[in-house]
């Protein structure tokens, strides 16, 4: 799915045509993913704080460090050393793994 088609979902599905318009449900889509990047990039993770942020029904994102490790250049099988990074893990609802495996409890 692409920006545009969320945007048109949203527009079309929620019966706000006479409310708001098309501009206003993109803006207000950029805002959300924008707020969404500034709170992982400011955030820093520390033991008893990990930044996350949950979305109920759908699932979590949450901030990692990834520790540096040793890797190989597959181009020219050198020994290299790939360094420490951050990154965000996604981890799926229950609910709706079980919707997405045709599993209704």
């Amino acid at each position: 799915m692409t920006k545009k088609e969320l945007v048109d979902l949203v527009y079309q599905k929620r019966g706000i045509e006479n409310i708001v318009t098309k501009k206003a449900v993109s803006d207000i889509v950029d805002g959300v993913f924008s707020e969404l990047i500034n709170y992982f990039i400011r955030t820093k993770i520390v033991k008893n704080k990990i930044p996350k942020f949950t979305y109920p029904g759908f699932g979590s994102f949450v901030k990692t460090k990834r520790a540096s490790r040793p890797g190989r250049n597959p181009k020219t099988g050198e020994n290299i050393q790939i360094p420490a990074l951050e990154t965000l893990c996604f981890k799926i609802n229950k609910d709706l793994k079980n919707l997405l495996n045709n599993r209704r409890y």
